[in-house]
């Protein structure tokens, strides 16, 4: 079978492991478990990792007090366009066995789950939605 997807493996930042009791992990909602699931089915349409099918969501992980890794340039920068967002840890996502890969530019993640019989778990450790306080704008890319 030929596969055209590329191997998500070559765009792991390495060495970049944000502790689970610190780092705060951001999303821009609302999500619904179908825009979850497309938006882990677009990964896998997309990449794989290890050479097998890969199913995920991006988010962004807070790394520095300060700059563009600090929550607030990641709330009134990537995910400005988003009034809403979900805000968990990283401990929250290794309890439920998600797996947070440091993946493209620092300090986006991809959050790779098991399967996607996994999103049910995945919705609920996303926590309830909040305000951006950053929010204005059109909506950006995830």
């Amino acid at each position: 079978m030929s596969d055209d997807r590329e191997e998500l493996g070559h765009n792991i930042r390495r060495g970049e492991r944000p502790p689970a009791d610190a780092s705060v992990v951001l999303r821009g909602g609302p999500d619904t478990l179908s825009l979850l699931r497309t938006h882990a089915r677009r990964l896998a349409r997309a990449y794989v990792l290890d050479g097998r099918d890969v199913f995920g969501i991006s988010v962004f992980v807070v790394l520095d007090d300060i700059g563009p890794a600090s929550e607030p340039a990641i709330l009134a920068g990537k995910l400005r366009g988003y009034p809403s967002i979900y805000r968990t840890t990283v401990a929250v996502l290794d309890a439920i066995g998600a797996v947070l890969l440091p993946t493209f530019t620092r300090p986006h993640y991809t959050v790779v789950l098991p399967d996607l019989g996994e999103l049910d778990r995945l919705a609920a450790a996303l926590g309830a939605l909040t305000v951006n306080p950053y929010a204005g704008g059109g909506r950006e890319e995830r």
